[in-house]
């Protein structure tokens, strides 16, 4: 009989890629997510993939969902959600983590995958960061992931859960919405740096981590429990780099302007108001600051040498293969 996964967030971009590479490799996929399956593309049933509309914050239905599953991919979160509530962050992020943990151990689940993120770094000051680099997450998303990764590790503990924590990179690739969004600034010419554009970046292509998931989930308990792994492309680059890789597969001129951090700070925080006041996401706020100042390069020795994770899709070749999708 195939092996039933659960992946929680599963209609997001990385959730969703997991599904189909999973279903793809033999598994039975039982897919969560909060949003209705009549608003989910890509995800069907004739491919092995059965979606569940859930909340994971509502135990009965976790319970329910959990039955006869073997492997738990937990990527659902409070993300890109510019105007959520910092009470959404902590329910989603760290206390539902806590709950799935639990419940997954009573219901015997062989192994948790534990979504986590390089954001709890925050500004990595002495690039490359490894596992052990000091923390120092800045936006609401990055404090309750870290909240988050530890509460699973210290409930998979007390419960004897097998869970393994994995802290992906910028990941891109088809269906992404960050990087269409760059995609469209940078092609049609309206794409700004804040200061120089010096600042590292780290790339993952959706490729490359969807088979980190699968290395996580199938690696020997010994060499895997209880840990936590950065999970990187082949190479970091310059912001600059990474733009100009952009325009050079797009085929426009690369981009020039440069505003001043200040200035730039100040007209975020007045669209944030205004997006507020409507109730809609902004064009860009003032998280978007870290995307231009701060420095994400990481060491992925760890992930080679418990994971056999190997990286091998760069930025280029990724940004190619996602237009081309």
């Amino acid at each position: 009989m195939p092996r039933t996964a659960l992946v929680t967030g599963a209609a997001g971009f990385i959730g969703s890629h997991l599904c189909r590479f999973l279903a793809s490799q033999g598994y039975r996929v039982r897919a969560l997510d909060v949003r209705p399956p009549g608003s989910v593309s890509g995800l069907r049933s004739d491919q092995g993939v059965e979606y569940q509309e859930c909340d994971i914050r509502d135990e009965e239905r976790l319970r329910d969902a959990l039955r006869d599953v073997a492997t738990v991919f937990h990527l659902a979160s409070v993300h890109l959600e510019v105007h959520a509530d910092g009470r959404a962050f902590e329910a989603v992020n760290v206390d539902a983590v806590e709950t799935l943990v639990r419940e997954s151990a009573q219901a015997g689940v062989d192994r948790f995958v534990h979504t986590s993120s390089v954001g709890i770094f925050g500004h990595v000051s002495a690039p490359p960061a490894d596992e052990n680099a000091r923390k120092d997450p800045q936006t609401p998303y990055e404090r309750t992931k870290l909240r988050g990764e530890e509460a699973a590790l210290r409930t998979a503990a007390e419960v004897d859960l097998d869970l393994v924590v994995l802290r992906p990179a910028w990941v891109f690739g088809p269906g992404c919405p960050r990087t269409a969004k760059l995609a469209r600034t940078v092609g049609k010419g309206r794409f700004f740096y804040v200061g120089r554009g010096g600042n590292l970046r780290h790339p993952l292509f959706i490729g490359d981590l969807v088979e980190a998931y699968l290395l996580a989930a199938t690696a020997p308990a010994d060499r895997v429990r209880g840990r936590a792994f950065i999970i990187a492309g082949p190479r970091w680059v310059t912001l600059r780099e990474m733009v100009n890789t952009f325009a050079r597969v797009l085929d426009v001129a690369p981009p020039r302007l440069s505003v001043p951090a200040p200035l730039f700070r100040g007209v975020a925080a007045g669209v944030e108001a205004v997006t507020g006041l409507l109730r809609i996401e902004p064009p860009f706020s003032r998280r978007s600051m870290a995307f231009f100042q701060n420095d994400n390069a990481f060491e992925i020795g760890a992930a080679r040498d418990a994971l056999g994770f190997a990286p091998f899709v760069d930025l280029e070749e990724g940004l190619r293969r996602t237009f081309d999708a």
